[in-house]
């Protein structure tokens, strides 16, 4: 019985001893994010196969990142060059500028924190599907046949 409890003991110190708070990098991959913006939505994903995300403000974006432990960075981000609202437009440069700042990150009850040196973060949410785009609907198109 002494060894039993021993043993028990020891998993139960080893488990402990495993389990830290650091984020798990790989619990980004496949994941997708929202984050409620003066004039547009944010929306961030993460790759499942790759280092790299993805998403939509006004525009839509694409880039790599980098995770180890709580650390994060993201490369500069390529876009599309359409034009929005004036405060989606804004929100959208400055989300842009800030991205490439970003440090850290903690990811707890679906919450994703994004932070800088200087102190600023983003908030997301996590989302299984994102938000339908109006603008990416499929419109059926009657064909006509040249009879």
């Amino acid at each position: 019985m002494t060894i039993k409890a021993g043993f028990l003991l020891a998993g139960i110190m080893a488990l402990t001893a495993c389990s830290d708070s650091t984020p798990n990098p790989e619990a980004l991959k496949g994941a997708n994010f929202v984050s409620a913006a003066s004039g547009a939505d944010i929306v961030l994903s993460f790759d499942a196969e790759e280092m790299r995300v993805n998403g939509k403000v006004v525009n839509l974006y694409n880039g790599s990142y980098t995770a180890e432990g709580d650390k994060i960075t993201f490369s500069p981000f390529a876009s599309t060059m359409m034009m929005g609202p004036q405060e989606a437009m804004q929100t959208e440069q400055d989300y842009f500028q800030f991205m490439p700042t970003v440090e850290s990150y903690e990811l707890s009850d679906g919450r994703l924190t994004l932070k800088n040196a200087e102190g600023k973060e983003i908030v997301f949410q996590q989302v299984e599907e994102l938000p339908a785009d109006e603008a990416s609907e499929v419109i059926e198109v009657e064909e006509v046949s040249a009879e």
